[in-house]
């Protein structure tokens, strides 16, 4: 492999950490409530805003490298803890049985009022965080040197960590087991003694937190955050998760390393201002081709709708 394909596959790696996060957030909830909701680009604008100011606190106060980076994580997870837990309580709880359209509509309006508060938070302006750590690790040396920061691989290694440990405790653990017991039939998993309102309400704050970890990520490894950049996150996630498998985990960490590598080899090869109309016309010939998603299976689901 040529220096130059080796630089780009360490950076879809990067980007794909980045959109398998997000993209699991958005599965995780979709899944159970079979709900589409787009707020979770405005939650990881959120998170990753949070990260910014708390990093650049840290280091006004002499903190420095991991340690910022540590700090910013969690405090970027509390926050979106919250923010999920809010939203869950004031604005989704009651619509959790009503059609489609309206938690769509009304997660469309969430969104709306989260990016109008951090637009006004920050005038308008895009935040920049310095780069927190300077050395890097070098893959290959020679005309075409191949480097990967020590910060990215560390933002790489959380947020694989994070999915990894999503995956073990869906599949292993109790909590995991009544996540998809609601998911299945929620009323017959509540008529079989499960309180399924704190499932909902737990799966709202681990997508939440799911989402800051994507933002922090975009924080300390990009380093620009725009209180705009939700509205585009959000839609790539929803199309990472429903390209891999609508509703499922598996599927979402599939959709978003392939929707991460498919940007990457454009921008690498081909000119950068067509990448996102070849990157949406490619999932439109996938949903066309293979309507249930990469690793989707047509199955019914059992529900009360």
């Amino acid at each position: 492999m040529s220096g130059y394909w080796l630089q780009q596959t360490v950076n879809g790696l990067v980007l794909a950490s980045l959109y398998v996060t997000l993209a699991t957030a958005y599965a995780l909830l979709q899944g159970i409530t079979n709900r589409i909701i787009l707020s979770f680009g405005d939650f990881a604008t959120f998170g990753a805003l949070t990260a910014v100011y708390v990093a650049i606190w840290a280091l006004l106060d002499g903190a420095a490298g991991f340690a910022v980076m540590g700090l910013a994580l969690i405090a970027a997870l509390a926050a979106s803890a919250g923010l999920g837990r809010l939203s869950h309580s004031l604005v989704f709880a009651p619509l959790i049985r009503s059609p489609n359209q309206a938690v769509m509509i009304t997660s469309i309006g969430l969104s709306i009022v989260l990016q109008e508060t951090m637009r006004l938070q920050t005038g308008a302006r895009d935040q920049w965080l310095p780069p927190l750590i300077d050395d890097a690790m070098v893959l290959r040396q020679g005309a075409y040197p191949v480097l990967v920061g020590y910060a990215r691989l560390g933002a790489v290694a959380v947020s694989a960590t994070t999915v990894l440990g999503l995956v073990a405790v869906m599949r292993y653990s109790a909590a995991g087991r009544l996540w998809r017991a609601t998911a299945q039939n929620a009323r017959l998993a509540q008529l079989s003694g499960v309180d399924t309102a704190a499932v909902f309400r737990w799966s709202f704050i681990a997508a939440s937190m799911l989402a800051a970890v994507s933002g922090w990520l975009i924080a300390v490894t990009y380093g620009g955050v725009s209180f705009a950049m939700g509205l585009v996150l959000g839609f790539k996630a929803m199309f990472a998760a429903i390209i891999g498998g609508f509703g499922t985990i598996g599927g979402a960490i599939a959709g978003g390393i392939f929707l991460a590598f498919v940007e990457t080899a454009w921008s690498a090869a081909l000119p950068l201002a067509y990448r996102d109309v070849a990157v949406f016309a490619i999932i439109i010939a996938i949903l066309v081709l293979k309507p249930e998603g990469l690793l989707g299976v047509s199955q019914r689901r059992d529900s009360e709708d």
